[in-house]
């Protein structure tokens, strides 16, 4: 097994298995709790593929939502129960880009991993049960579209895209849902749930050779070529949609929303060290202690909810900042100023390496937790990034890396903002 050495001194023991399955253990001697994720490099943006000998094909959008819903599901009791027998918990999410399957245990760990293997690999679909999901889906779809965070961040989506998936909920949308059908969810099935499209993360007191050797004998054996999919993205104009937008829902306060789209270029390492100096500079800017936030908390521009992020991935890549606000249009022309300035050559060394040494504390911290170093360490097999090397590039990106991130990436030429008001707040 090849032996990775991650930050915090731990050894991650990883292993390719003959059928292409991914195997990832991460050995914590003397904890109770164990934690496993089995993830499909599969997600919503997958939508339309090629597949060789066959040409393209393009599906509804959120079939690998759908397909989530559904292998829950089995012919006879509930996954949920079963693992709630072992006094053991089961769930699954999907994003842009991955599906993944986890559960979490104190006791019986061997029989919950080979548990999640099965149901995994074993879908029940019907023409009932598929049916009877799609109304299940869509009042997940409409309840989403009720709650303001959601509604915000997808109009600020269908500002900046024209063509991309990411444009898209993550669940499709009422009509794509109602339109899928059981061929359909099989065959995409079929394509990407292969073995040597997934990667199995787990995390406890385990022997990672026994662990493997348990993953080896109980993966379902499946029948197919393996994958060969190949992923199709339309042809993203570099301009926006619309540079403002306003929708209206039945809150408290109006919502800003301000986003900058960026060309998903980087790969690897460089895309580790994109994240990291991004990070840092808008950390400049909504940073609780930074100058930026005390001038718009001051002002009555901002409150707790201030926030900005960056998102980064190999297909999609994007900024927001967003806010509760009683002052959307005030907001908007300081937040602009104040990035403004820091495009203009504003970053501060002195700020960049207190900011250094905060992000190099919490990503220490964050090893604490089962989940978020099993999915980084999933992020990093199916992304390419170096995970294990975070502290190392860290140390590495300098004030010149965030001057430049800034300068380059916070394109007023490809931004657009979205307000959320309250009804009738303007008659």
């Amino acid at each position: 097994m090849e032996q990775i050495k991650i930050p915090g001194g731990e050894t991650v023991f990883q292993e390719r298995l003959d059928n292409g399955l991914a195997v990832m253990v991460l050995p914590r001697k003397q904890f109770l709790r164990t934690y496993g994720v089995l993830s499909v490099n599969y997600g919503s943006l997958d939508s339309k593929f090629k597949i060789p000998g066959e040409g393209v094909v393009e599906v509804p959008p959120g079939i690998a939502h759908f397909l989530e819903h559904k292998l829950f599901e089995e012919e006879e009791g509930s996954v949920f129960e079963r693992f709630a027998s072992w006094g053991g918990s089961v769930n699954a999410f999907t994003s842009y880009t991955q599906t993944s399957y986890l559960f979490t245990t104190v006791e019986h760990a061997r029989e919950s991993l080979a548990y999640l293997l099965e149901f995994v690999n074993a879908p029940h679909l019907t023409e009932e049960n598929v049916e009877k999901e799609k109304g299940i889906i869509e009042q997940e779809l409409q309840m989403y579209a009720d709650h303001p965070d959601h509604r915000i961040h997808s109009a600020l989506m269908e500002n900046l895209y024209h063509e991309h998936p990411v444009r898209l909920d993550i669940g499709g949308t009422v009509e794509s849902v109602r339109s899928i059908t059981v061929a359909e969810l099989q065959r995409c099935y079929d394509i990407f749930y292969q073995p040597g499209n997934m990667a199995l993360v787990v995390v406890g007191d385990l022997d990672p050779y026994e662990t493997c050797e348990l993953v080896r004998s109980s993966y379902p054996q499946r029948q197919g070529a393996g994958f060969s999919a190949q992923r199709i993205d339309p042809q993203e104009p570099n301009s926006i949609v619309q540079p403002w937008a306003e929708t209206q829902l039945p809150i408290s306060r109006p919502r800003y929303m301000l986003g900058f789209k960026h060309d998903p270029r980087w790969r690897g390492q460089e895309l580790l060290r994109t994240q990291i100096a991004m990070s840092l500079g808008l950390k400049l800017i909504f940073g609780r202690s930074s100058r930026a936030y005390a001038q718009l908390y001051e002002a009555k521009l901002v409150d707790d909810s201030f926030y900005a992020s960056f998102r980064a991935l190999p297909r999609v890549a994007y900024s927001v900042f967003s806010s509760e606000t009683d002052q959307p249009e005030a907001l908007h022309e300081r937040l602009a100023g104040i990035i403004n300035e820091l495009k203009g050559g504003g970053v501060e060394a002195g700020e960049v390496e207190r900011l250094k040494k905060q992000f190099y504390g919490m990503f220490l911290g964050s090893l604490d937790s089962f989940e978020y170093t099993a999915n980084r360490i999933t992020a990093q097999y199916f992304e390419g990034t170096p995970y294990h090397r975070y502290l190392e590039v860290l140390r590495e990106v300098t004030t010149e890396d965030v001057q430049g991130a800034l300068g380059d990436l916070l394109d007023w030429e490809r931004s657009s903002v979205s307000i959320l008001r309250p009804v009738n707040a303007h008659g």
